[in-house]
């Protein structure tokens, strides 16, 4: 989790793009890569074995929504402004189903990591969280699928509309997950996005359960102008008081992005019905000199020498000729009065 006192100080000074760096659409052996939809840097190994392997340079895993999705692990070499990448092959991810799979994001907790699956239809490809074991360095395993409630699977009307979402997962304290849809559900109101809770529970069995529970307060939906027809939510970051970090993407045809940050107060976990939380703050991330495309993916990034937290991005590419897999990384902008950043 990012602490608070390491956003921009004031809110209104905004961020700074330290980098942005393309990646090979291919592989060392020529296997396809892209369709980066979730990132998650890894900074700790699990063992000293591994550790030795990996010769301890951070590992920037990604997570595609190809087809069978798969992770990729890129090694961060160079130093954290000027980086330089080596690339592992891609990792499929194992066990699951041959029906269509899009794997939307990806996060540790209660000792496993979990993945959710964005919906296209309720038969062949419904809404759900799944549990993963590692099986390597990089690559998971599936050990369970675990449906979202009917009030999210897609129908007639209700439910999410066909590809849009859960596109955002993030792990919250007491090993609870927040799911979030990337637009509306057909039942909601235009202006809402709607969040859901997943509370995971150990047996004694040693076999892990999951309880949904639906959250009451929404999160404001505001397009921007021209984005209507396609803006989402694509991502997800807790902060340490309790309040979150979104990510908004935005396309209009042929070729108009949109990239904007918006922060949002606590959020409580509860079943009352709230009013739709308003963002304290938003910045325009297109403006601040992102390239326009489709960012999908954001993580918390490693710390700065003065204590400033970064953000880090990752671009889906679709695997279209006409789009890049970029990653990128941002800085809270902070006045001398803030201090340097540390809590």
């Amino acid at each position: 989790m990012i602490d608070t006192a390491l956003l921009p100080c004031p809110l209104s000074a905004g961020w700074q793009l330290l980098w942005q760096e393309e990646l090979p659409k291919l592989s060392a052996k020529g296997e396809p890569i892209g369709g980066f939809s979730a990132l998650q840097l890894l900074t700790k190994f699990e063992n000293k074995s591994e550790a030795k392997i990996k010769n301890k340079f951070p590992q920037l895993l990604l997570l595609s929504d190809a087809q069978r999705s798969f992770t990729l692990a890129a090694e961060w070499r160079g130093s954290l402004l000027n980086p330089r990448w080596k690339l592992a092959e891609p990792e499929p991810i194992q066990g699951l189903p041959s029906t269509p799979f899009d794997g939307e994001a990806l996060v540790q907790s209660a000792g496993y990591w979990w993945m959710a699956s964005e919906a296209r239809n309720r038969e062949t490809q419904p809404a759900e969280l799944l549990q993963l074991d590692k099986t390597a360095a990089f690559s998971f395993g599936l050990i369970q699928r675990f449906p979202l409630p009917d009030q999210w699977q897609p129908a007639a009307d209700s439910g999410l509309l066909p590809n849009q979402g859960p596109e955002a997962l993030l792990a919250l304290p007491g090993q609870q997950l927040l799911l979030a849809a990337e637009r509306p559900l057909r039942q909601d109101p235009s202006s809402e996005l709607r969040m859901l809770l997943a509370q995971i529970i150990s047996t004694p069995a040693k076999k892990i359960k999951v309880e949904f529970r639906p959250i009451g307060t929404p999160l404001s939906y505001q397009p921007a102008a021209g984005a209507e027809a396609h803006w989402g939510l694509t991502d997800l970051i807790a902060l340490k008081n309790g309040g979150l970090l979104a990510l908004w993407r935005g396309y209009q045809e042929p070729q108009k992005w949109w990239a904007r940050l918006e922060l949002f107060p606590s959020v409580p976990l509860t079943e009352t019905k709230q009013a739709a939380l308003k963002p304290i703050a938003h910045w325009d991330l297109i403006g601040l000199g992102l390239m326009p495309d489709n960012w999908e993916a954001m993580g918390e990034g490693p710390r700065l020498g003065d204590g400033r937290s970064t953000l880090l991005l990752a671009s889906d590419d679709n695997f279209n000729p006409l789009q890049a897999n970029r990653v990128a990384l941002l800085a809270p902008l902070r006045l001398a009065a803030c201090g340097k950043g540390r809590p």
